[in-house]
């Protein structure tokens, strides 16, 4: 019962992942609410939350050396309420619009990365990879609750879709109430002293693994970033429809994530130490599937598939990272982890223009290449296997050091 509890409390936070995206089902009202205002501007109320994010989730990895799990977390849910909720106040002005959004992201910034922080320190090690898949399976769900909510309450008045924002206040309350407070843990010298230590120090004592785990992180974001961006083009440019089958087959492929994302456990079991060479083989036959397709089936059994491909990948990435880190290094790991993560996206569309590759099919033989070659890669070099036989050993309360190792 103890379990579940903090289960739903930890998993709660992540029905806000995607909540940045909540506003722009309601950019064409906008975009007719301020005539004298650029598009561009206005479109930045669903980018600005990602600047916000990208910097912060530095911030809480140093912060979360030094301060509770479970503190940052609330700090994060309250400043998301705040960000989601004050516009219902201010929407007449687009500047206090794009300042609640950045304050939105800053929150994001905050729950994203402690998220993962809390499950990795909360669950054991055989529980802690089937948390991670509910994380990802929560974070699809939570997109269609945010987005669907949203669009409804902002149907007539696009202002109310803020409204959607009043969750924050369950959210806020589950966490309270239900997850435990965290100690912070610590670095003790070989006379059982507590050292002070500082967030580089971590980082430079981090395992190898961490950074090449969260790298492979960067590069699956990079290349699922391809089929977003690129899926609209394609359907239309085959002619199977508009805007509102590309939302259509969107809303699959987070179905898919779903329920891939609750079944992770049963994906560990048939794949093993093999699921990121899985997660990255099933990505290219999303793209080759869909880059082939001449109908509206094929290209929905890719969403699906992508789905899948994100939970196996997205939800082993973080769980790979807790188990080659020691307790107290799971803030700086987690932290790098997110960051590299959400780095990874702002890199595609500049690399695909670099490479001179097309939008539209040719981008996505280009997500069937890059998929070939990151799952050979982990295939190759057996990335699984020496994560899992590295990570043994490491999961203790404290991390115990000679007092040769220089301390922040």
């Amino acid at each position: 019962m103890k379990d579940l509890k903090t289960r739903v409390g930890v998993l709660s936070m992540c029905i806000l992942a995607m909540s940045a995206l909540v506003i722009t089902n309601a950019f064409s009202a906008i975009i007719a609410a301020f005539p004298n205002e650029s598009v561009a501007k206005i479109q930045m109320l669903g980018t600005i939350p990602s600047l916000g994010t990208l910097l912060t989730t530095i911030l809480v990895g140093i912060l979360a050396v030094h301060i509770p799990k479970k503190i940052l977390a609330l700090t994060g849910v309250v400043l998301v309420g705040v960000g989601g909720l004050l516009p219902l106040l201010f929407h007449t002005n687009l500047n206090l619009l794009l300042v609640c959004a950045l304050i939105l992201g800053i929150g994001l910034g905050f729950t994203v990365p402690v998220t993962t922080m809390l499950i990795s320190i909360l669950f054991d090690q055989d529980e802690r990879a089937d948390v991670m898949g509910q994380n990802t399976a929560i974070n699809s769900l939570g997109s269609v609750i945010m987005m669907l909510g949203g669009g409804l309450l902002g149907g007539r008045y696009w202002q109310n879709t803020y409204f959607i924002f009043l969750i924050t206040i369950v959210i806020f309350l589950l966490v309270l109430f239900l997850i435990p407070m965290d100690k912070v843990a610590h670095i003790k010298s070989d006379q059982g002293q507590v050292e002070k230590t500082s967030a580089w120090t971590l980082l430079r004592h981090l395992s190898k693994y961490a950074f090449i785990v969260s790298f492979i992180g960067l590069f699956m974001s990079m290349i699922y970033t391809i089929y977003p961006t690129n899926l609209s083009i394609i359907v239309a440019a085959k002619h199977l429809g508009g805007t509102s089958i590309t939302g259509i087959v969107n809303a699959i492929g987070t179905i898919g994530g779903f329920v891939a994302g609750f079944s992770l456990k049963y994906f560990n079991k048939l794949f093993k130490d093999k699921i990121l060479v899985a997660g990255f083989i099933t990505l290219g036959i999303t793209f080759l599937l869909i880059r082939l397709a001449n109908n509206l089936t094929v290209v929905i059994i890719g969403a699906l598939l992508s789905g899948f491909a994100m939970a196996m990948v997205m939800a082993t990435i973080p769980f790979y990272v807790s188990v080659v880190s020691a307790p107290v290094e799971i803030a700086i790991s987690m932290s790098l982890c997110q960051f590299l993560n959400s780095l990874g996206g702002t890199f595609t569309p500049i690399i695909l223009s670099a490479l001179h590759i097309p939008a539209g099919n040719a981008a996505f033989t280009a997500g069937v290449i890059a998929s070939a070659i990151m799952a050979a890669v982990c295939l190759l070099f057996n990335i699984g296997k020496r994560v899992m036989t590295n990570g043994q050993g490491q999961q203790t309360t404290d991390t115990t050091v000679p007092n040769g190792v220089e301390q922040g």
